[in-house]
């Protein structure tokens, strides 16, 4: 887990939003490898382990399949990813949920100092230098309105992941969901075609 995601994760605890404090065992330059983020407020503990900070139970991974799976063959490219979201300049953070995780690595390529927040991703997709991966049974547990885009994969286009991902999308940023079906409060659509959708965030509507 890159070290400066600490003070923007959340605690998925049912009270109001408080920082949580990091407690690092093993740390590889600004990674911590293992350790621990505390609440602060109803003292819950989440380990970090190989870098993952472990929140809950991935929902997909824990029903043994992910047979719903959105494949590599039927992955949008980065390309397309950059330009739907209109990602031109560098820095900030940008939230990856599901198999989207696995275009952290093209994506950083594109648009260098920005930094991915991957949610539950598949088995082979490991913590990077670009990456900082969480697991949680159903919220994007970091601050509201930071990320400057969600990417969110097919088997989690649904409640409360689109919620979730309208929440922590900063006002006039894009959501992309590889389900062209659906519909997100709060986020205006912009595009739905070729199996994607795209909306964008307008402030007071989330």
């Amino acid at each position: 887990m890159f070290i400066e995601l600490a003070e923007l994760l959340r605690c998925p605890g049912p009270h109001g939003t408080s920082h949580c404090v990091l407690s690092s065992d093993v740390a590889l330059g600004r990674r911590v490898i293992r350790g621990v983020v505390g609440c602060p407020v109803c003292k819950a503990e989440y380990a970090i382990q190989d870098g993952v900070v472990e929140f809950g139970v991935d929902p997909v991974l824990g029903s043994d399949s992910r047979s719903d799976d959105i494949t590599t063959e039927q992955m949008p490219d980065p390309e397309t990813v950059q330009a739907l979201l209109a990602l031109a300049s560098l820095g900030g953070y940008v939230v990856l949920v599901g198999s989207m995780t696995r275009l952290s690595g093209g994506l950083a390529d594109l648009v260098g100092a920005t930094h991915h927040v991957g949610v539950n991703p598949p088995p082979e997709v490991c913590e990077s230098s670009n990456m900082s991966l969480v697991r949680s049974t159903q919220t994007i547990p970091i601050e509201s309105s930071i990320a400057r885009g969600v990417v969110i994969g097919r088997e989690y286009a649904r409640e409360p992941w689109l919620s979730e991902g309208a929440r922590v999308l900063a006002d006039g940023m894009r959501l992309l969901v590889a389900d062209e079906g659906v519909s997100v409060a709060g986020v205006e659509r912009l595009v739905a075609e070729r199996g994607l959708w795209v909306g964008e965030k307008h402030a007071g509507r989330v």
